[in-house]
């Protein structure tokens, strides 16, 4: 039993050590905290500056692909009713050329009929063979005139169809050109979607982050002042436990558990403990060395749910 007391009021001593100390370091603690949390919310507000600025370039960029897309595709339309007016243009010649070479050919049929019908009539000696002579040399210049208007006509018609088939070939190559164009747009634009959507989803994250820090920072000033505002309210009169030694009078265990780390121990080149780790068994009931006045409850950083007593 007196060993039983004795660690019950070590026990005591070392939470009440830590508990007064608390409320001494807490009020440097929270203004450190503090300082960084607004040191992180500068940090992730100039992310979150840098990544919107990065997301609205992409954006910008996505537009003027998408201007380049659409003209892409208004020169391809432009290139295609080019080669179908080329195609239509070239079958217009081939039919000139086919019924100007059937009228060349029926020219030259007749006039050979002519040629022939008059030479059969001369070597039999009828009278119609000087009428037919006479009809054959008559039709020889309007022939000649005809075949040569043929010929010019036929010349120029393939000539047409020559021009018409370079520019086929031309406007073919424009179409393959700008097909290859636009599948490049098309994958850059994909691309540039992408980030822009990624980097527009970590802008949004990253502002989210910076309104989580400034209304962290907000809190632990918050709790800066009240647990200022606790120590100043504190009364001296009694001066605080200065060790795990001194046991106020009244005081209880906080919690039932093993003493994993005492008040003052030092890690390897870390300061000194300034409180007791207990380790308890899960939902162990925590309760208050003595009665006192709420300076601060709720969650805190890393410690998790934490009281401070005045």
């Amino acid at each position: 039993m007196a060993r039983g007391a004795k660690r019950a009021r070590a026990l005591v001593a070392c939470a009440a050590g830590t508990l007064a100390l608390l409320l001494g370091s807490a009020e440097a603690q929270t203004q450190r905290t503090a300082a960084q949390a607004e040191r992180d919310r500068r940090s992730e507000t100039q992310r979150a500056e840098r990544l919107r600025a990065q997301a609205n370039t992409a954006q910008r960029e996505v537009r003027a692909l998408d201007t380049r897309l659409v003209e892409a595709t208004r020169r391809r339309e432009q290139t295609e009713a080019a080669a179908t007016a080329a195609r239509e243009r070239l079958t217009t010649v081939q039919q000139q050329i086919a019924a100007t070479g059937a009228a060349q050919r029926n020219a030259r049929s007749a006039y050979e009929s002519s040629i022939i019908a008059a030479a059969f009539a001369q070597r039999r000696v009828e009278p119609r063979a000087s009428r037919a002579s006479i009809v054959a040399r008559a039709l020889a210049p309007a022939y000649q005139s005809e075949e040569r208007r043929h010929r010019e006509a036929l010349a120029l018609a393939r000539q047409d169809e020559t021009v018409i088939t370079t520019e086929q070939s031309v406007l073919a190559d424009a179409q393959a050109s700008i097909a290859e164009e636009r599948g490049e747009i098309v994958t850059m634009l994909a691309r540039r979607r992408s980030t822009q959507t990624q980097l527009a989803r970590d802008a949004t994250a990253a502002e989210r982050r910076v309104r989580q820090l400034t209304a962290e920072a907000r809190s632990l000033r918050e709790l800066a002042q009240r647990v200022e505002a606790a120590s100043r309210r504190r009364q001296p009169t009694t001066p605080p436990p200065s060790g795990p030694n001194v046991i106020p009078a009244g005081w209880i265990a906080p919690a039932q558990g093993q003493i994993t780390r005492g008040y003052g121990a030092r890690a390897t080149g870390g300061p000194a403990a300034q409180g007791v780790t207990v380790r308890t068994i899960s939902g162990a009931q925590v309760v208050s060395p003595a009665s006192g006045e709420v300076a601060y409850a709720g969650s805190f950083r890393s410690y998790g749910n934490v009281l401070i007593l005045n």
